[in-house]
């Protein structure tokens, strides 16, 4: 059975509760995710229809 006692050293070692640091990880996903769309959006825009292949149409 847990009682008191026993419940004090390993709630000691659980700690606070609280993520200490990790900045760089969050950095880290935004320097990827603008990254990502920096490319898509580069390669939408260099596959975009140019104006030499729309006025060969007409």
């Amino acid at each position: 059975m847990i009682t008191a006692l026993n419940l004090s050293p390993l709630l000691a070692q659980v700690g606070s509760g609280r993520i200490q640091g990790g900045w760089e990880y969050i950095w880290a996903a935004y320097i990827i995710a603008w990254a990502s769309l920096s490319l898509y959006a580069l390669s939408l825009w260099l596959r975009r229809p140019g104006q030499a292949s729309h006025d060969s149409k007409e």
